[in-house]
C-alpha cells in the first residue's frame, strides 16, 4: 500500500486485486481490479494538442475474455491543485506500480 498526493493504491498479492482511491476529485474515486481477470496493464498518458504536456495519466486494463478494457484516471490537470507539481509525482509512482501490477498478473 502507498499514498500520495491524497491517492492511496494498494495490491493484493495473494488474492490479485488492485485498488485505487482518489481523494482530489470533487467527490472521492474508488476503483477496484480483480487481476484474475486482466491478460495486462499499461500506463496511458495523454498530451495536449502540439505539445509534451501530460494532461491525464491512465491505467488501462485488458481483460483476458472478450477483448474488453477499462481505464482507470490516476492524474488529471483538473485535479492538480499546484499546477502540475503533482504531475510528476504521479507519473513516477504510476510507473512503478504499473511493474507491480504486471507482476501480479504474470504470477
Amino acid at each position: 500500500m502507498e499514498t500520495q498526493n491524497k491517492k492511496v493504491l494498494a495490491l493484493d498479492q495473494k488474492n490479485k486485486g488492485f485498488l485505487l482511491m482518489d481523494f482530489n476529485a470533487k467527490e472521492e474515486v474508488v476503483s477496484f481490479v480483480d487481476l484474475n481477470t486482466i491478460q495486462s496493464c499499461k500506463l496511458i498518458p495523454t498530451t495536449e494538442n502540439n505539445s509534451d504536456t501530460i494532461v491525464k495519466i491512465e491505467f488501462q486494463f485488458h481483460y483476458k475474455e472478450g477483448k474488453k478494457t477499462d481505464t482507470i484516471p490516476f492524474y488529471t490537470i483538473e485535479n492538480d491543485q499546484i499546477g502540475q507539481v503533482c504531475l510528476h509525482e504521479d507519473h513516477q509512482i504510476a510507473k512503478k506500480w504499473i511493474k507491480m501490477i504486471q507482476d501480479c498478473i504474470t504470477i
